[in-house]
């Protein structure tokens, strides 16, 4: 006597679906770790330094302003073109004024300015390399050797 299973048979997924699912799964997990534990003494607002300012960039840094997650101030910026740097940043003070907290000595220009926006993070800050894929790599590498 065989005994009769109380599963249903899952439709199979698309692509689309499973992509979306686990997106949506890896960003609360991303989401969860990147809430620092608040304590005593020390400052409690996330800060990020965007690297790359372009569209892509103003928009990632747009997004991470509008979450309600914590507390996120736009600390540092750089890129190669002052006038892309300054257009992203008046388009970020007139959406968020309250949450970009970027002066003169925080804006950073050429091939190393990512260095420079790096240097300006404490460890739990986060940095968002919007660059040209080609030069990532070597920024990337620049982040994971950062010591503050």
């Amino acid at each position: 006597m065989r005994s009769t299973s109380s599963r249903s048979v899952e439709k199979p997924r698309t692509r689309r679906e499973l992509i979306r699912q686990s997106g949506s799964v890896l960003a609360a997990a991303l989401a969860e770790a990147a809430v620092p534990l608040v304590h005593a003494g020390e400052h409690n607002v996330t800060r990020l330094a965007l690297v790359g300012c372009g569209g892509r960039g103003t928009g990632a840094v747009g997004d991470a302003l509008a979450t309600t997650g914590g507390p996120v101030q736009l600390y540092a910026m750089a890129d190669l073109f002052e006038d892309r740097l300054q257009s992203s940043l008046k388009s970020l003070n007139t959406a968020f004024k309250e949450k970009v907290d970027v002066t003169s000595e925080r804006c950073f220009l050429g091939f190393d300015a990512y260095k420079k926006a790096i240097d300006c993070l404490s460890p739990g800050d986060v940095v968002l390399l919007t660059t040209h894929a080609a030069f990532r790599p070597m920024m990337f590498d620049g982040v994971v050797r950062h010591r503050p």
